[in-house]
C-alpha cells in the first residue's frame, strides 16, 4: 500500500467523523477541518502521520494474546 492509499484512507476514515472530531498531538489541538487542510498541504506533518497509522497497525497486527 502506497503513501497516496494510505492518505486516501485517512481522509475517508476522517470525513466519517463527527464535526465534533478532534487530533491531539502534543500541544497541537485539530478539528476536522484543520487537520484535512494541514495533511494536505504540510509534508512533514502528512509523513508523521502515515508513520503512525503503520506503526499502530503493525502493532495491531502482530500483537499475541496477554
Amino acid at each position: 500500500m502506497s503513501e497516496k492509499d494510505i492518505v486516501k484512507a485517512i481522509i475517508d476514515h476522517i470525513n466519517r467523523q463527527g464535526n465534533n472530531w478532534k487530533f491531539v498531538m502534543g500541544r497541537e489541538i485539530l478539528d476536522k477541518k484543520s487537520f484535512l487542510k494541514k495533511l494536505s498541504k504540510d509534508k512533514e506533518f502528512r509523513k508523521t502521520i502515515v508513520q503512525m497509522v503503520v506503526s499502530l497497525s503493525v502493532d495491531i497486527l502482530t500483537r499475541k494474546g496477554e
